[in-house]
């Protein structure tokens, strides 16, 4: 786990100031041991000057050798030097390293460096290794003796003292450094902790802005940088949320569009597409990626995009047909290009579904055309005879009676495709309030065979009915359920064969719904016709259905009244074999 920043920032504060004082320690070392023997020197030289001041008259009593010796061996052990005491011809005449017996043997210092220096210009200094003494000396001597001299005091120091003095002086440094270093890393730490206390507030803010959160403000109590950050913090988390609101209220009404929205960049390739347009035309867009419009599926939407892109034209309503998830679809199409100054940065493209419309439309254009169609033939039918009789035939009895009943029962005609076009215009309009209810289907039927009996032995038909044991009641308007069996017997008796006519009427229960078959054995219907047998004035034998009376309105009715009890009717049939309608209603509850 990473450190705290303020932890971090403490250590790195004390490093820093330990690694500066570290570096002047180690490049002021060299200083260091010049300042300490500078200073030894300068000791030294001060004694050595006050010993020759005492000695300017050379002592009597320095005749004999052991006395000079003696005064070496004293001066040496008051001042912790080597005191030796040469004459000016070089020869040893006392040393306090030195014992008397030994100071014949101890070769000529005449040659000696400070010696040299000392008996030519009064001082003379010097380090080198001494043999008699076994280490690194430093050598300092003056002349004695006024105006005639008579030797050279040398004072000597061993270089080891001065290095001993120079270790204990780094010793004290580098506990100053460790010192040091602790006081840096505690300070560092402090001043870390009050700077970063702000940044870590502006972290906590910062972290909570990118996992989506961007309620609160910072407060903000100072003018300095990180015054600034936070200001600037707040300020973008509001534009931030603003922005966010904008989109959300944008994304909203982009997705509540009920037309297909495709939006296209420079390039030509869709960049945007509302959730309508995604579902119509199959289309996927990434929000960090575009799609090219070769990866459309429909040939007819990707050349058309495309020609507007690269002529950029602008299309105002223009219907094309397209193939979508709903299958072929109409299409009214609008386009905008987006401008940015005077270049264009890509384009709206607006597709409106106008297929239900123009179908709608068909469907109005065939109603009026069949409907003329249905009116003009009794019309002509009932203006024909009309203008025989007023021309003389209603004179003849004999045929003004047959003339009138033919008018009669073109006028019965008319009325039943007029009260039929009615009574399916106001089912389809929604308008009609069912009462929905237990309603017991086989009463109904068995009413309505009562109806038409006197049809059904006109025509000698033999009547079946296979009810299941106590079949359960229907659920829905029982006025409408009574339309339906009507309808459906109605035409089973007027499609039964003539000379066998049979009709089974069969109701069972599967489930929670119950059917109702009607089988007759009359000429059937083409299978090419049974997919549009519930259309509106739609006739499998237009001739033969306008001769018993048909409308070619009441399978749509009864398709519609079916669908308003949320039920199903269908139908199986072949060519002189007969058919069978079959309807399917929810079965009431049992309470």
């Amino acid at each position: 786990m990473l450190a705290r920043v303020s932890v971090r920032l403490g250590i790195v504060f004390g490093l820093l100031v330990f690694f500066t004082a570290a570096l002047g320690y180690f490049s002021q070392g060299r200083l260091i041991n010049q300042i300490l023997l500078e200073g030894i020197r300068q000791e030294i030289h001060r004694e050595l000057l006050l010993s020759s001041q005492m000695l300017e008259k050379r002592p009597a009593e320095w005749d004999a050798l052991s006395a000079s010796d003696l005064w070496a061996d004293r001066t040496g052990r008051t001042l912790d030097l080597r005191v030796t005491l040469v004459t000016p011809d070089g020869r040893v005449a006392g040393d306090s390293y030195v014992p008397l017996s030994k100071l014949g043997s101890l070769e000529n210092h005449l040659r000696r460096p400070e010696i040299a220096a000392a008996l030519k210009t009064g001082y003379g200094q010097h380090i080198r290794y001494s043999r008699t003494v076994g280490e690194n000396m430093l050598y300092m001597a003056v002349s004695l003796g006024k105006p005639e001299r008579y030797g050279v005091l040398r004072f000597a120091k061993p270089v080891r003292d001065i290095g001993a003095l120079e270790t204990e002086v780094r010793k004290g440094l580098e506990a100053g450094l460790f010192w040091a270093l602790l006081f840096s890393l505690l300070a560092g730490l402090i001043t870390a902790f009050i700077l970063a206390r702000p940044l870590q507030r502006l972290a906590e803010a910062a972290e909570k802005r990118v996992h989506g959160d961007f309620s609160g403000i910072i407060p903000v109590h100072r003018n300095d940088e990180i015054g600034k950050l936070a200001r600037g913090i707040n300020y973008l988390s509001e534009e931030i949320t603003r922005h966010r609101r904008q989109e959300e209220w944008y994304q909203a009404v982009f997705s509540g569009i009920r037309e297909a929205i495709i939006v296209t960049n420079a390039s030509g390739e869709i960049i945007l597409v509302n959730p309508v347009a995604s579902r119509l035309f199959r289309i996927e867009v990434s929000i960090r990626a575009s799609r090219p419009l070769k990866t459309l599926s429909d040939r007819g939407l990707q050349e058309l995009l495309e020609g507007v892109h690269e002529k950029r034209s602008t299309l105002l309503k223009e219907e094309v047909t397209l193939a979508t998830a709903k299958g072929t679809r109409i299409m009214q199409i609008s386009s905008m290009p987006v401008m940015k100054g005077n270049h264009p940065e890509g384009t709206v493209f607006v597709f409106n579904d106008i297929t239900r419309l123009r179908n709608l439309e068909r469907v109005r254009r065939d109603f009026v055309s069949s409907v003329s169609h249905e009116l003009r033939t009794p019309l002509t039918s009932i203006k024909g005879y009309t203008e025989t009789l007023l021309e003389g035939a209603m004179h003849d009895s004999e045929h003004a009676a047959a003339f009138l009943q033919i008018i009669l029962k073109e006028s019965e005609q008319l009325t039943a495709l007029v009260n039929d076009v009615l009574d399916l215009s106001s089912i389809e309009s929604g308008k009609i309030q069912y009462t929905f209810s237990p309603v017991d289907l086989r009463g109904i039927i068995d009413r309505n065979v009562e109806l038409l009996m006197p049809a059904i032995a006109k025509k000698q038909i033999r009547i079946e009915r296979n009810y299941q044991p106590e079949v359960a009641e229907v659920f829905g308007d029982a006025g409408y359920l009574d339309i339906v069996v009507r309808n459906l017997l109605d035409n089973a008796v007027k499609y039964s064969d003539d000379l066998n006519g049979r009709i089974r009427i069969s109701l069972f229960r599967s489930g929670e719904e119950v059917t109702m078959e009607i089988e007759d054995n009359g000429i059937g219907i083409a299978q090419a016709h049974l997919n549009r047998i519930f259309e509106r004035f739609y006739r499998a034998d237009k001739a033969r259905s306008r001769q018993l009376g048909g409308t070619g309105l009441g399978l749509a009715i009864v398709k519609h009244i079916v669908l308003a009890h949320k039920g199903h009717v269908g139908v199986r049939s072949r060519i002189n074999q007969g058919s069978t309608f079959s309807v399917t209603l929810p079965a009431a509850r049992e309470a």
